[in-house]
């Protein structure tokens, strides 16, 4: 009986260890993954010139004024897509 009960909660451990990693390499190659304004722009169903304005001026939620974090290239911007994520995230954006 004890056993039974040992093994069963080794096994939700285990099982709750590997989703937490599955989770940690997804978020790191959604670090590495670029995106540019057009790409960015058909992820969240938003026009390229609304994407350039969320990373220039911001978006105001609750208040408070959030800026999509982007690297200047040329006259391009490119996109992290865990930043893409995030901001999605605060605009409450699914």
């Amino acid at each position: 009986m004890r056993l039974d009960y040992m093994d069963k909660l080794m096994e939700k451990v285990t099982r709750l260890a590997a989703d937490a990693a599955v989770e940690k390499y997804k978020e790191e190659m959604m670090k590495d993954e670029k995106l540019t304004c057009n790409s960015a722009s058909r992820k969240i169903g938003v026009s390229k010139a609304t994407i350039i304005r969320y990373i220039t001026n911001g978006k105001k939620v609750g208040g408070r004024t959030v800026r999509l974090k982007a690297t200047r290239t040329g006259r391009d911007y490119i996109i992290s897509r865990l930043d893409l994520e995030e901001f999605k995230g605060r605009l409450g954006i699914k």
